[in-house]
């Protein structure tokens, strides 16, 4: 049976058995320690694919670290992430061949992760480690649990992305505690990047632990293609994939003239429900088929999920269970459960894991947290108090054990009166306008101190709902809107300016918006 699974552009399925992949990646570890590689800096540079894999393993396996290089970014940023971590090797996919072959790197092996160029690719050095794992001079590194395992970056939503170092014992007990905390099924489907922990540690490793069937995609285009083709049972993601699935099965049923008898169905199934009667009828079943295939539990993490559309799933028969990670704790740091599931929380601290709430932030501490940032000493003392890891979130700890995120410290609203908002809640609030599809609520300066602020939204329109109104007609349909929304809310907190946006948020790989580009 496959271990690992993913379909080309075609269609084709490929699958690895894990003996394969074993005798795969001790023949890369084998190249690595013949070349003088054991214990260096590896950078990896491509999307999914089990090449991208290999060379992960292989590096852990012969005590190197394994660099991850984030691809959405620019040219120049991955050179300068390049430049940070003193890589002595790389493995690119071909797109990224002529970026890295024009680094005037000395002493840097360049390689490809897959197919042909002017370099050796993984395949051919797999042979080269084969012939030398047979011979009389092979012999393997040795490894220790406090070995640097992986440098990440992070997502830098709030300032530039830092390299965090983290070990092997940290990444491995990460990936245990989030394989103790759900069950997952039989078989498994992502597409969340590998250069982010959350999608290397939470929906690979801790697939393989478990011995799930997974799927990989590496190609959003074709993303549903492979979830239909996979059946997976559970699927691992962020919020934008669910608030897209959630936005097309009620554009369809609009434009087929039965959003008004779905929204009598939700209604009915959440009455059932609120009276423990948990069926899922023939006419959700299908809904839930067409828009999910055989999924019934998606992992979602990454950044707030909306809870009504989490509610809205389970109606359908999907349970969807919310978390809450972060880069420098390798990175769960806890997750609803499958039986024990609070909608508007991020779940239950993990075993291996403790948090303290210290005014207002969230603090962790726990083998999963970092070992530092790479070379940046001042902000590894600045992020540590005494063996705790500041986050930077804001929250707290209810008498059940369940956490809840309300805000980044970073991005609180400051006023003259000494009150504070987390903008996180308005903007929870603005994304229910079927008009909207991204917003960023602010401070905006009205006078002449900085603390003399009014809330400001910056909103990126939904372009399908908007498609026949002109901009004026947009402007004053989401005024009204707003001025709903304000009625609920105290006068500091109303928000008193809108701006439109006629270009879409930057973002991360896992889809939150760079908040310091705004």
């Amino acid at each position: 049976m496959p271990a690992i699974s993913w379909f080309n552009r075609k269609g084709e399925e490929y699958g690895v058995s894990l003996g394969k992949m074993r005798e795969d990646v001790r023949n890369l570890q084998a190249y690595f320690v013949q070349n003088g590689l054991a214990g260096k800096q590896i950078a990896i540079l491509g999307e999914n694919s089990y090449e991208w894999l290999i060379v992960y393993f292989a590096a852990a396996y012969c005590g190197s670290t394994a660099v991850c290089v984030d691809v959405e970014q620019s040219d120049e940023t991955i050179t300068q992430m390049l430049d940070m971590v003193d890589c002595s090797a790389v493995f690119f996919a071909p797109a990224f061949e002529q970026l890295c072959l024009s680094l005037n790197h000395d002493n840097v092996q360049n390689f490809l992760l897959s197919g042909r160029g002017s370099v050796k690719n993984t395949s051919s050095l797999m042979e080269e480690g084969q012939c030398f794992r047979e011979g009389p001079d092979y012999h393997e590194a040795e490894v220790s649990p406090d070995m640097v395992a992986s440098i990440v970056f992070t997502s830098g939503t709030t300032s530039a992305s830092k390299p965090v170092m983290l070990s092997q014992e940290a990444i491995l007990t990460n990936a245990s505690d989030a394989l103790a905390n759900v069950a997952i099924g039989d078989i498994a489907f992502t597409s969340l990047p590998f250069y982010h922990t959350y999608g290397l540690t939470c929906s690979v490793l801790s697939m393989l632990i478990g011995k799930a069937h997974l799927y990989i995609n590496g190609n959003l285009k074709t993303v549903m293609r492979d979830i239909q083709m996979a059946k997976p049972h559970t699927m691992l993601t962020v919020p934008l994939m669910l608030e897209m699935i959630h936005s097309k099965i009620w554009q369809s049923a609009e434009e087929l003239g039965k959003a008004n008898s779905l929204r009598k169905l939700f209604a009915i199934q959440k009455f059932l429900f609120s009276l423990g009667i948990k069926r899922v009828g023939t006419t959700l079943t299908a809904l839930r088929e067409k828009a999910f295939g055989k999924i019934r539990l998606v992992i979602c993490g990454g950044a707030h999920m909306n809870s009504e559309i989490m509610k809205t799933f389970e109606y359908m028969g999907v349970t969807v269970l919310q978390g809450y990670g972060i880069t420098e704790c390798a990175p769960l740091v806890s997750v609803n459960r499958n039986r024990a599931n609070k909608f508007d929380s991020v779940g239950l601290v993990t075993a291996n894991c403790e948090v303290k709430i210290e005014d207002g932030e969230i603090l962790v501490r726990g083998k999963n947290v970092m070992t530092g940032y790479y070379k940046l000493p001042e902000l590894t003392e600045e992020a540590m108090h005494d063996g705790w890891f500041a986050t930077g979130d804001l929250g707290y700890l209810d008498r059940d054990g369940y956490l809840f995120i309300t805000g980044r410290k970073k991005n609180l609203i400051v006023f003259k009166n000494g009150k504070k908002l987390s903008p996180e809640k308005l903007e929870e609030k603005i994304r229910t306008i079927p008009l909207v599809q991204d917003v960023i609520v602010y401070g905006s300066v009205r006078g002449i101190s900085t603390d003399d602020v009014q809330i400001a939204a910056s909103i990126f329109p939904n372009k399908d709902k908007c498609q026949n109104m002109t901009q004026y007609e947009v402007l004053e349909a989401l005024q009204n809107e707003i001025n709903e929304i304000n009625k609920e809310l105290p006068l500091y907190q109303q928000i008193q300016m809108i701006t439109i946006r006629e270009t879409e948020f930057s973002k991360t790989a896992l889809q939150k918006i760079k908040r310091h580009m705004v």
